[in-house]
């Protein structure tokens, strides 16, 4: 069927937009995953084997699996572009209480202050079924939400250094890619 030059123009601008907003998924954050070694882990503390973060509009949400659920704590250094960070902590205790906070200055700020920040919303969440640690913190908390783009480290202690996520080429801390805010 030959259809009218007037019916042809609408017909395929429509067909195009359909086609547009079925292929195209919701709005997604923007995140990075980092794969660690399971075992290289030191002090039979906790062993990190993946570190996901996702750099929401309203929240940065950092989720980190561990080999097994032990005492330990773990730092989520958050470093936005051109900007002072933060460390995310969470001193874990599997039988007794975990303690969390905010510290200013992100790993790649050199010498950090260990006054601890102040911001409401900070939420820390343990799982010793999967082993994993969620931590989520409002954006406000990082340059009062005024930030894009944010790389981050993970380290965890018990007593000294345990693990580290990524490594540098000199087997130091290293940090992650760029994540966009999403």
């Amino acid at each position: 069927m030959v259809l009218p030059m007037n019916r042809t123009l609408p017909i395929a601008i429509g067909t195009t937009l359909a086609a547009l907003l079925l292929t195209a998924g919701p709005a997604a954050a923007q995140q990075a995953s980092l794969d660690d070694a399971s075992g290289d882990g030191a002090n039979k503390g906790l062993d990190i084997t993946r570190v996901t973060v996702r750099n929401l509009d309203h929240a940065v949400v950092a989720k980190v699996r561990f080999e097994e659920s032990v005492r330990g704590d773990v730092i989520v250094s958050i470093d936005p572009r051109g900007a002072t960070g933060l460390r995310l902590v969470s001193k874990h205790r599997p039988a007794g209480t975990t303690k969390n906070r905010i510290l200013p200055g992100a790993f790649t700020d050199g010498d950090s202050s260990s006054d601890t920040s102040t911001c409401g919303g900070f939420r820390v969440r343990w799982s010793a079924d999967q082993p994993t640690v969620t931590m989520r913190m409002p954006s406000r908390c990082l340059q009062d939400g005024d930030f894009g783009a944010i790389r981050f480290a993970v380290l965890t202690e018990r007593g000294s250094d345990t693990d580290w996520a990524p490594e540098a080429a000199d087997g130091d801390i290293g940090s992650s890619r760029w994540v966009a805010r999403g």
